[in-house]
């Protein structure tokens, strides 16, 4: 009897849907991974902790005009790291016959409320801008 019945579609059945929502819940998490949870359950007052970026006021928050204004033209990446307070997580790198190395790095970001992109030619910084959001 069940031989006349149509098979359904395999997007149509609703396991399919569940591993779907499992998987993006999963991505969900693995975006925040970055994140770490240092609350150990209990309270103690005595214990200084570092404000994270959603508990930190606009005056704490890092100011990409007062950054931007610290760099100049042939700091290294270390000196840049050192005068914005921010080590870059997006940075790629090429090389040219008669240019040579250059790189190119973003530090900050939307979280910050701006960003400054800056270009390293053979290991010196060349160009800078910036964004604000």
């Amino acid at each position: 009897m069940n031989e006349n019945k149509a098979k359904k579609a395999w997007y149509k059945k609703w396991w399919v849907w569940v591993i779907i929502v499992f998987i993006l819940i999963g991505i969900g998490g693995g975006a925040n991974g970055n994140r770490t949870n240092t609350t150990s359950g209990k309270s103690n007052a005595s214990t200084t902790e570092k404000p994270t970026a959603e508990t930190k006021t606009k005056e704490e928050k890092w100011d990409v005009e007062v950054a931007y204004a610290k760099i100049t033209a042939g700091m290294t990446k270390a000196e840049v790291e050192t005068a914005t307070g921010k080590t870059s997580d997006s940075c790629s790198e090429t090389s040219a016959q008669y240019v040579g190395t250059i790189e190119s790095c973003n530090y900050g970001g939307v979280g910050d409320n701006g960003m400054i992109m800056v270009q390293y030619q053979n290991g010196k910084l060349s160009t800078k801008s910036k964004t604000k959001f």
